[in-house]
């Protein structure tokens, strides 16, 4: 039997492996595309969704503490290709592997995490490794309707990973 926290990271690098597919899928679309106005534009919504994985693990890693500071890390790792938001997705996602690969079931499971915005009792990173992946399902599904809506041509394969 396997780890636990090997089995949330086959999970996490499922959901990753389908987000870097919508991202790459962006290439060519008008990079200031907003849906409607007061959303992010195409390339806003892109960066955010890159820097999750990275951005995630540094306010559950203590390395974030306030908002101040969540808003500079996010200004420092914001791009302007395509392929530069995917390298920022790529290094995030192989520094959350690598930050919990090595972890031992009890610390997985041992609830002492507890991030600057949360209310209430530290939580485990197995409760953590799961909002990672909700938060880039979301932000993925977000991504994919931007580009439903600039008229490209996605179907829900290209949402599930598969390229065309």
């Amino acid at each position: 039997m396997g780890k636990i926290v090997d089995v949330l990271l086959d999970g996490f690098k499922h959901e990753a492996q389908q987000t870097r597919v919508v991202i790459e899928t962006t290439k060519g679309v008008k990079p200031d595309h907003r849906p409607v106005n007061g959303m992010r534009t195409l390339r806003e919504l892109s960066n955010h969704l890159a820097q999750s994985p990275r951005m995630d693990l540094a306010i559950l890693g203590g390395e974030i503490t306030k908002p101040e500071q969540a808003q500079a890390m996010e200004k420092d790792l914001n791009r302007e290709s395509v392929a530069d938001i995917l390298k920022v997705f790529d290094e995030g996602v192989e520094l959350v592997v690598k930050r919990l690969k090595g972890m031992t079931d009890k610390e997985a499971l041992e609830p002492k995490l507890k991030p600057f915005y949360e209310q209430g009792p530290p939580k485990r990173w197995a409760d953590y490794l799961q909002e990672m992946v909700t938060h880039m399902a979301m932000h993925k599904m977000q991504l994919w309707m931007y580009l439903k809506s600039a008229g490209v041509p996605v179907t829900m394969m290209t949402y599930y990973g598969v390229k065309h």
